[in-house]
């Protein structure tokens, strides 16, 4: 069901000069020696769990197959909150059972999911405050030393996304219109959307669409930045295969205030 490759890959909200990660690295050293420990962000913005959990998409999708991910973004640690590992996209993905599943549930097949509650593979300190370095990662190094998923607790069988958080993850369309929301932006100020390639119909001339979100709008859906002079805006099918909305040299979240959350939609324009 799952081998590992010897990747940990790891997600949180620590930020860049936190001795919180080397803890979770040093933690996860001590058990699995060998292991590559790959850092995707810690500049995840503190308890923001919708970011995180788009986040763990791109994730998934640059790994490799048996990757290990550990997502600590947690703001009921400590509480009766469970925390997961879950296989999914042929990858082990280790967070609380807070939301940071929801994007990643809703695009791939959830093969197997455990409740963590062996605490056999848990590390030997057990603060109520930091389960990222006393549970997740020793987790993770034990997986990817070869432990079987099955030994780290119980299966569990229920759904990992809610209806409502279906709502915001899938775009939805209405006739001509295709329905989503801004999810984060980048480290550029691009505003990415819940809108994905395979949204727009194969039969739609993206240069006769628009794409629209309160007052502002901007026409045609461009394949580079290069095809809008700088300081325009542009919209665009970035590296994610999501829709999003960018300013050319410049940044669409300061220029326009995107926020995470705000509708955006694409306007199939007649012609």
């Amino acid at each position: 069901m799952f081998t590992p490759s010897g990747i940990i890959a790891l997600t949180t909200d620590f930020q860049s000069d936190s001795f919180y990660v080397a803890e979770m690295k040093v933690a996860a050293h001590q058990i699995a020696r060998d292991a590559m420990i790959v850092d995707v962000t810690h500049a995840i913005p503190p308890q923001d769990i919708q970011q995180a959990s788009w986040t763990l998409l791109r994730a998934l999708e640059a790994f490799p197959e048996g990757t290990v991910h550990v997502c600590v973004v947690d703001p009921g640690v400590g509480t009766e909150r469970k925390i997961l590992a879950v296989i999914i996209h042929g990858q082990a993905v280790i967070a609380p059972d807070n939301g940071l599943f929801d994007v990643i549930a809703s695009r791939y097949h959830v093969a197997a999911a455990i409740e963590l509650n062996n605490e056999v593979y848990f590390g030997p300190r057990r603060s109520r405050t930091f389960h990222g370095r006393d549970i997740m990662a020793p987790v993770a190094a034990h997986l990817v030393r070869g432990i079987p998923l099955m030994s780290l607790g119980e299966a569990i069988h229920r759904p990992l996304v809610t209806d409502q958080a279906k709502a915001k993850v899938f775009a939805e369309r209405e006739g001509d219109e295709i329905h989503g929301q801004f999810v984060y932006a980048d480290s550029f100020g691009n505003c990415v959307t819940s809108i994905f390639e395979d949204d727009i119909p194969e039969d739609w001339d993206r240069r006769q669409l628009k794409v629209e979100s309160g007052l502002f709008s901007v026409d045609g859906i461009v394949s580079t930045y290069g095809e809008r002079e700088p300081g325009e805006s542009a919209a665009l099918l970035g590296s994610s295969g999501q829709v999003e909305w960018a300013v050319v040299q410049g940044s669409a979240a300061q220029k326009y205030g995107f926020e995470a959350g705000m509708a955006v939609k694409i306007v199939r324009e007649k012609a």
